[in-house]
């Protein structure tokens, strides 16, 4: 083989290798992870262009002077890829690392229990959309059962516990004192806490009784402590617990955390809500 067939052939190397680097710089970071790990498992395979790469430099350093050129240049394009590849292997080590202290906690600035925040929740769902809430005003709202209604067709499980209507006067005077804005003396909220379940179950009632096996709603008769929603895996606590007079004027200005639902303090929410959830047995609104 001539030096200048050994060139074309390694300039068609080199032209494969500055696919596989401009693959790299392109890639955006919002691919899944599936597409993500297919890309990096062909980029490592540069460590064997690069052997490939340097023993075609060899062969090129003996012979005239354009083809020892052409060697220093593959020389130095084998540095590259090696930085490359070095740099894959150091960011894929980082985010396995810290791929579980990512999981641990996600700080949301604001829409905590809004309508937004209820539909994603509803409508981002797979398995199960659980709320733990005080008042039960949001969950009567129409649109929203109707999101539900579209989530339990679709094999999602709606829980919902929420302050019973036939709670003791001391507990809705507690929760007349945490409630977020507009708040309301305890005969008003146990009001407005009927009107919404009845309403609930009117609605539902209308549903198909394969869609309704999926829609189970509870009332709850201690002193409000917790608050928050559960998606699937993820739970999502706002500060609701805290005086009325310390909740942002505004709704939309609450924030959150997400927490994964299998690792502490999430795990612990999650056995309260299922420990509420078998006390609240006696106080069903809607399901079984």
């Amino acid at each position: 083989m001539s030096w200048l067939e050994a060139a074309n052939t390694i300039l068609g190397v080199i032209g494969f290798a500055i696919t596989l680097i401009t693959l790299t710089k392109v890639r955006s970071v919002q691919r899944a992870q599936t597409e993500e790990r297919a890309l990096l498992r062909r980029l490592y395979g540069t460590e064997s262009l690069a052997d490939h790469l340097r023993s075609a430099a060899g062969f090129l350093r003996q012979g005239e002077q354009d083809a020892r050129n052409l060697a220093e240049e593959l020389v130095r394009t084998c540095g590259q890829i090696e930085g490359i590849s070095r740099a894959l292997d150091s960011m894929n080590r980082m985010r396995g690392n810290g791929a579980g202290n990512q999981r641990m906690i996600r700080l949301v600035e604001r829409g905590y229990y809004t309508p937004p925040f209820y539909s994603q929740v509803v409508n981002d769902a797979q398995s199960n959309a659980d709320f733990l809430m005080y008042r039960n005003l949001q969950i009567s709202n129409v649109d929203l059962l109707q999101s539900m209604e579209r989530a339990a067709n679709r094999g999602v499980h709606n829980r919902i516990l929420a302050i019973s209507s036939g709670s003791s006067d001391s507990v809705l005077e507690q929760a007349s004192m945490v409630l977020p804005w507009p708040q309301v003396p305890p005969e008003t909220l146990r009001r407005q806490l009927l009107e919404s379940e009845d309403r609930v179950r009117s609605v539902v009632a209308g549903w198909p009784v394969r869609t309704r096996r999926n829609f189970e709603y509870r009332g709850y008769v201690i002193t409000p402590n917790m608050h928050f929603a559960r998606m699937d895996g993820v739970i999502m606590q706002g500060f609701v617990g805290t005086l009325s007079p310390a909740q942002p004027e505004q709704l939309e200005d609450r924030g959150y955390v997400e927490l994964p639902r299998d690792r502490e303090p999430g795990a612990t929410l999650s056995r309260h809500f299922e420990e509420l959830w078998a006390q609240s047995a006696a106080t069903v609104v809607v399901g079984e």
